[in-house]
């Protein structure tokens, strides 16, 4: 939904969740280290104050009562409009037993915050105590041993859960069309709250929307704002797509998967990331997405401009065309790959996210680094491993002549031609006719004399051999049954070539039979 929770917040539910489930609570998640560093930056009083009062409510825990006291005493100072601080001080007055400070606090809270049920509740608790000890009751007074007691580090802990519930359910940080639904989790919990605990820190801090009004808005300094607070620190750009890892560090989408090609870890703490890649899950950050394009526009323009020539230039499929040196592969026949390297990763993802879904398939040469012809291949699945790893289900496509090689980020590309078969008519065209019917009965005799065995393993490879075409002629790279038998012969691969450069069919159909002829007499 795009909200974003308190580390406390999370930590906490996750842990409850397993807990009812039975199982070990998940490692907590960590905060947002860009965003907790740029909202420090632009509002340095509130965020310390934030601080203060998280370490102030740590020491109540810990029944370390005046030290959380000096805590919320210098967060007043920071934020003087904070409602919040008001209340817990008033608690913390309470617990040391002064009234009278207990009142005060909790009547500023009240007037910060009119609807807060927490508030209005603290108010009479401390009025009643005031009046008990003018009267001298003693019946009345809560008994200050008590207090720091046992279920104080309970009461404090509920506390805590309950301030950040409510600050992540306010109507700012969530859309207007779920208003109604917050309204009724708010009661709900609002009476669960009262039930579960007696003292006074067990209620919401959230004012119904018609009093969002009354709360100081805090106003964006906007010369503190600069792009240079929002740049990744992989690519050193502004972020695009950011996302942010469970260790709490944010990256652009593209420059986090490329070090994930290499490493399963965050690379600026070394946190292992191996979740990631198992799910193939990032979680998006659209308060950054948000801040940017309402802040930085015109960066953010530049951005995505740039990002979109990159994309155009990774689409050319004429031009720095990918290429996967590896083995020989033929128009229309299968070609299932395992990809492992960190290069290849990062050619098969930028093939998906171009739409392409296309690479130039080579034979590796020792001299030119790859083969002069090659055979497109076409993305139809991939499927991957939680280690990173991937099994890429491809088909041959069309053919080409490379004219020119070059690298791109670890991996090959070439500008290249697509090469097509040259077409002939009248005696020619019956010739082929009669070539090509003939050398097709002569490969389905060749492949039903194979031994069971060898002929299951050609079939769960390459699939069943394609019919013979009513016009080999009609496919300008020739027959499909032709690049099947091809691939199933038992030749090496340099044999293998010249036949992918052939123009001319004749001439690839007269070379098949040939091969077909020579392992029948042998």
């Amino acid at each position: 939904c795009g909200v974003k929770l308190s580390a406390l917040m999370v930590a906490t539910g996750r842990a409850r969740g397993a807990r009812r489930a039975g199982q070990q609570p998940p490692p907590p998640l960590r905060v947002n280290v860009v965003l907790s560093g740029l909202l420090g930056k632009l509002f340095p009083g509130p965020a310390r104050a934030s601080q203060l009062r998280h370490e102030g409510n740590r020491l109540y825990r810990e029944r370390q009562v005046e030290a959380a006291l000096l805590k919320y005493n210098e967060a007043v100072k920071l934020a003087p409009n904070d409602h919040l601080l008001y209340s817990n001080r008033s608690q913390i007055y309470f617990t040391l037993e002064s009234h009278e400070n207990a009142l005060h606090d909790a009547e500023i809270a009240c007037k910060l915050r009119p609807m807060g049920f927490k508030d209005n509740l603290e108010l009479p608790h401390c009025s009643s105590q005031e009046e008990a000890a003018a009267r001298g009751d003693g019946s009345s007074l809560m008994d200050p041993a008590k207090v720091k007691g046992d279920g104080q580090q309970h009461h404090m802990k509920d506390q805590e859960e309950e301030e950040e519930k409510w600050d992540a359910t306010s109507p700012k940080a969530t859309s207007s069309k779920t208003g109604k639904c917050q309204e009724k989790k708010r009661k709900h919990c609002q009476i669960e709250s009262q039930e579960e605990t007696g003292m006074p820190n067990k209620a919401s801090k959230q004012d119904p929307p018609t009093d969002q009004e009354d709360k100081p808005a805090l106003s964006l300094p906007l010369a503190s704002f600069d792009a240079s607070d929002l740049e990744c620190a992989l690519c050193m750009r502004l972020f695009y797509e950011p996302v942010t890892t469970p260790c709490g560090h944010t990256f652009c989408l593209k420059c986090l998967e490329r070090c994930l090609d290499h490493n399963a870890k965050c690379p600026l703490c070394k946190d292992g990331l191996s979740q990631c890649l198992a799910s193939r899950k990032y979680s998006k950050n659209v308060i950054m997405e948000e801040l940017i394009a309402k802040f930085l526009p015109e960066e953010l323009k530049e951005r995505r401009k740039l990002y979109e020539e990159e994309m155009e230039e990774l689409s050319n499929l004429n031009k720095n065309v990918p290429i996967f040196v590896c083995t020989i592969a033929y128009p229309t026949v299968p070609c299932p790959l395992h990809i492992f390297e960190p290069c290849y990763r990062l050619m098969i993802r930028r093939c998906i996210e171009t739409g392409t879904r296309q690479f130039g398939m080579c034979l590796g040469d020792p001299v030119k680094g790859f083969a002069e012809y090659g055979c497109i291949l076409e993305i139809r699945n991939v499927r991957f491993f939680a280690d990173g790893r991937s099994v890429v289900d491809s088909i041959g496509k069309r053919r080409f002549r490379v004219l020119h090689q070059s690298q791109r980020d670890g991996y090959n590309t070439a500008d290249i031609e697509y090469i097509e078969d040259q077409k002939v008519q009248g005696e020619d065209c019956a010739e082929l006719m009669g070539l090509h019917n003939c050398v097709y009965q002569q490969a389905s005799l060749w492949f039903h004399s194979l031994k069971l065995s060898l002929k299951n393993r050609i079939l769960n490879h390459f699939g069943p051999m394609p019919e013979k075409d009513a016009d080999p002629q009609m496919n300008p790279n020739g027959p499909a049954w032709c690049w099947w038998m091809l691939a199933v012969l038992p030749l090496e691969s340099r044999a293998q070539l010249p036949f992918l450069a052939m123009r001319s069919l004749k001439d690839r159909l007269n070379g098949i039979r040939r091969v077909l002829a020579f392992i029948s007499r042998n």
